[in-house]
């Protein structure tokens, strides 16, 4: 397997080469939660002007790729890569319709570079899979999409959803903004040789171990950016004592429900609703509303914990009940200290 750090445009744009997600990949999943997470970070990197790394793109090379010269069968980043494709033709239309040109770069050359690939005959630079192929290629033209049966809904509402993100008072400045953050991504392409069985990999990558949970993606985000010594220290002090406090807890749903309640509490602005809304609403305050120390922010994250775990294995109250309910994934929506903790 060969491994390259590369700008996630330089790997789309790459001349004469088209990405296929094979037939045995799930449909495009994501929806407007993880959309307008990754316009947040495409968003920030424009404004910070700091590389983002969006993750890992595995793909091995197809024979006979005919007029459009190298065509890379996508094992693993089929949706991140799919909805940057649609973040990019959101943006080349909004660039068509306005008549703006970013720095050096029109809607044309968008759509000849990265949407479609260059010398071919009108080439989708991405083709999906299944149900989910046509409507990609009619967002990627700018055709009529199928009827509303063979339609894939989740990507015409991510189009639409970038779309609405680019109209009223989406500035020059803003689109500016937003393609530096899109040339600021980072992805690691890996391609498979022909020693490696694509198949075997993808089960791999999608069938085996465990799914990192919201808990994980939280701890993990605390600590990356610390040495080793000083994860250890803040891991043994904070970190390891809240995931004690809860003793079995099986994909750490109840610890799961103790960072969302202390978003909740911590940050009622950021309005986090589900479960599946946390390890994003977490991010962003870290690195935007947060102006303390990491340790700050764990020792009152433990105290919190402390508390809520304290009122979740109480019994025979409905506050009991109500932290049970949320433990198990049973209670949607905003939940404030009163609710939480009582009067």
């Amino acid at each position: 397997m060969l491994t390259k750090q590369e700008m996630f445009l330089d790997f789309l744009g790459a001349a004469d080469v088209q990405l296929v997600i094979p037939v045995y990949q799930r449909v495009y999943a994501w929806t407007e939660r993880q959309c307008d997470e990754l316009w947040a970070d495409v968003r920030r990197a424009g404004r910070t002007g700091s590389a983002h790394f969006v993750g890992t793109v595995l793909y091995a090379p197809e024979a006979g790729a005919g007029d459009v010269g190298r065509r890379l069968d996508v094992i693993d980043g089929q949706q991140r890569t799919a909805t940057l494709v649609l973040l990019l033709a959101a943006l080349r239309d909004h660039l068509r319709d306005t008549g703006t040109a970013l720095e050096g770069i029109d809607a044309q050359g968008i759509d000849r570079r990265y949407l479609h690939v260059a010398g071919s005959s009108g080439a989708c630079k991405l083709v999906l899979s299944r149900a989910d192929r046509a409507t990609m290629a009619a967002v990627v033209d700018g055709a009529e999409p199928p009827g509303e049966d063979d339609r894939s809904a989740n990507v015409m509402a991510n189009y639409e959803r970038f779309r609405s993100n680019m109209g009223g008072n989406f500035t020059t400045e803003h689109a500016e903004e937003l393609w530096r953050g899109i040339r600021r991504l980072l992805v690691i392409a890996a391609e498979l040789d022909d020693e490696d069985r694509p198949q075997l990999v993808f089960e791999s990558l999608n069938s085996k171990g465990m799914p990192l949970t919201t808990a994980d993606l939280v701890r993990n985000l605390l600590l990356v950016n610390v040495g080793y010594d000083e994860q250890t220290r803040l891991y043994e002090r904070y970190w390891a004592p809240v995931e004690q406090l809860f003793g079995e807890d099986p994909n750490a749903v109840r610890l799961n429900a103790a960072l969302h309640g202390w978003l909740a509490v911590t940050a009622p602005r950021l309005h986090v609703g589900g479960k599946d809304d946390v390890y994003g609403a977490f991010k962003t305050y870290l690195e935007d509303v947060h102006k303390g120390t990491l340790e700050e922010l764990l020792r009152g994250l433990k105290g919190f914990c402390e508390t809520f775990a304290a009122k979740s294995q109480s019994t025979g109250t409905s506050r009991a009940k109500e932290h049970a309910a949320w433990a198990n994934g049973k209670v949607e929506g905003i939940i404030s200290e009163k609710r939480l903790f009582g009067d």
